[in-house]
């Protein structure tokens, strides 16, 4: 840290006064994304702090439940919430200590909301949107609409056409996660859609067996797909390390359990995996993340960020890969309008299949608290 910034601090009116946790539930219909799993809730929980200099900064993290919405990640956060009141909420990197200092028993998605909300102050601070604070590497990434479970085959063939209408060129499926049916949905996509320019990735949700995903990524790679996400439980790195010796298609991981920058650093050089994957919530939020992705790069490999969850919940990840560029695409739950929170908007996908960022400062997000305060009052009000 320079001196400068370190005056900076030492004068600092971003002293964290109010914190605001929301819990909200979004979508009018529920998914599914394998055969096995029952359809989910939708949560996102939201945190909006507030700074003696009169900065607000915004912070999400998606999260799926059966049958009712999600208040966990709220009230696993509670403990920390008074602990920040009056620290200097610039201090980015100072705070996620203190705040993973109080792990297990607080879970890396709840500090991760919180260091959002900062890193949005920060950017905001700099009158940068928070891409821009983090390099700039590009101005749009590749969308892929993220497919939840359908009725057939021809479901999502019918779908895709849809998508591609709205401007989506890249598509993910999900499905039984069993070799037979999952291979008949891929013929049927290859056979359909073998004249059009598009990309097309599957993940099986952990379901297979080695076998069963040797024999799926055979057909995966000759039908030309980009990917096979998540055919394994992501420690299974016996099995990793097999399937990928046995196939050109890249392989990832799920990224939601090997999340954290220690793991990664001895996990990553013994070849698990063809390309990495991880999710920035359940990773602890952005200040880890960008640990994340310089071990990637040092390691010459690609990263892909996971991006399930409703506009105001990726937003953050979105900001990231466009800043550091990091990933080859950015994952968009579909239906978009099932996604959608009070006072969010969908991202718009180009013609050219791309999404981007808002040039607004920090996040990019202009929330009308008044219209979500409608359909979610905040679970926590601290100050």
């Amino acid at each position: 840290m320079t001196e400068t910034l370190e005056k900076q601090l030492e004068f600092s009116t971003s002293m964290i006064e109010r914190i605001r946790v929301y819990a909200i539930q979004y979508g009018s219909k529920e998914y599914s994304w394998s055969a096995w799993m029952p359809e989910m809730t939708n949560t996102d929980t939201l945190v909006r702090l507030e700074t003696q200099d009169g900065q607000t900064g915004i912070g999400a993290v998606s999260s799926c439940s059966e049958r009712d919405i999600d208040l966990s990640i709220a009230y696993n956060m509670k403990p920390l919430l008074r602990g920040l009141l009056g620290k200097d909420g610039l201090r980015v990197e100072e705070n996620w200590q203190w705040m993973a200092q109080r792990r297990p028993y607080v879970y890396n998605s709840a500090i991760a909301a919180l260091d959002i909300a900062m890193w949005d102050l920060r950017a905001k601070q700099d009158d940068l949107p928070l891409s821009s604070l983090l390099g700039g590497k590009r101005d749009a990434l590749q969308a892929y609409a993220s497919i939840p479970v359908l009725e057939n085959p021809t479901a999502n063939v019918e779908f895709i056409h849809q998508l591609a209408q709205a401007g989506f060129a890249a598509f993910k499926f999900h499905n039984a996660c069993v070799p037979d049916p999952d291979i008949k949905l891929i013929k049927t996509i290859a056979r359909e859609f073998q004249e059009q320019q598009f990309g097309f990735m599957f993940d099986a949700e952990c379901g297979y067996d080695l076998p069963g995903a040797l024999q799926v990524a055979e057909h995966l790679q000759r039908a030309g797909f980009i990917w096979l996400e998540a055919p394994f439980p992501d420690r299974n790195y016996s099995d990793y390390r097999k399937l990928c010796q046995s196939t050109e298609l890249q392989i990832l991981p799920a990224g939601l359990c090997v999340v954290e920058p220690e793991e990664l650093a001895v996990m990553l050089p013994t070849d698990c995996w063809s390309t990495a994957r991880v999710d920035l919530a359940m990773s602890g939020g952005i200040t880890p993340l960008l640990k994340i992705i310089n071990i990637t790069t040092a390691l010459g490999l690609g990263l892909e960020l996971v991006a399930w969850g409703s506009p105001i919940s990726t937003v953050a990840t979105l900001q990231v890969s466009l800043g550091t560029g990091c990933g080859e695409y950015f994952e968009i739950a579909v239906p978009q309008q099932d996604f959608l929170i009070p006072s969010s908007q969908p991202l718009q996908v180009n013609p050219s299949g791309k999404v981007s960022s808002s040039s607004k400062n920090g996040l990019g997000l202009e929330l009308d608290w008044q219209e979500l305060e409608q359909d979610a009052l905040p679970l926590l009000d601290i100050c």
